[in-house]
Formats: C-alpha cells, sequence, structure tokens
C-alpha cells in the first residue's frame, strides 16, 4: 500500500508507465494488479521529498526484472525519475513516483 496526493496522476503513472492493470477505481482509492499482486493506493494531502534514501528508515516495493540494464534504460526513456545514474553494482536501481515514493527494480537473484 502507498498513498498518493492526485489520483489521475497516480493512475497515469502506475498504469500507463509501469504498465499496471486496474483492477478497482474509487474516488480516494486504486489498485493495480501486477505480477499475482496487488498495489493499493489511497489518496492523501502531502507529497513527501526522498531525502537519505539509504541512510533513512522506509519500504521500498522491488520489483523483479530480467535485467536491470534494459528496464533502467527502458523506464528512463519514459521519464521516469532515478536516484541512481546508472544500476548499482548489487545489480538494482532506485526509483521514484511523483510523490516521493521510492521503488526498485532488481535482477532475481537464484540461490542455490
Amino acid at each position: 500500500m502507498i498513498f498518493v496526493n492526485d489520483m489521475t496522476k497516480a493512475k497515469w503513472f502506475y498504469s500507463e508507465l509501469l504498465g499496471m492493470q486496474i483492477v478497482l477505481e474509487e474516488e480516494n482509492k486504486l489498485i493495480f494488479a501486477f505480477d499475482g499482486c496487488q498495489l493499493v493506493t489511497y489518496k492523501c494531502e502531502k507529497t513527501k521529498e526522498v531525502g537519505d534514501y539509504s541512510n533513512e528508515a522506509r519500504t521500498v516495493l522491488v520489483f523483479d526484472v530480467n535485467s536491470v540494464d534494459q528496464a533502467f534504460k527502458e523506464m528512463k526513456e519514459k521519464g521516469i525519475p532515478f536516484l541512481h545514474e546508472e544500476p548499482t553494482q548489487g545489480r538494482y536501481a532506485a526509483f521514484v513516483d511523483p510523490f516521493g515514493n521510492v521503488h526498485e527494480i532488481a535482477e532475481r537473484l537464484t540461490y542455490l
């Protein structure tokens, strides 16, 4: 669950830019479906600055991708802002939605 201050912009960002399917739309709530999961958004009054991302406690949604490099390139081309100039050595990259919510793309690790 995340909070957003503009439902129209949230609908555009999560549906149009990130490709999530809208499964419920109400005045103060949107629910998106992706990869067998749901993202619930509720309307709030204010946005939040990202701050010192890796040094402050926060909740982060991480999206598994096959290739961080490819997803990073495609998302940058859509104008999605990233907190990194390029994916990190750990094979992830953090991006921010229009409301200050931070998410990451990461390559799935396989453990033996």
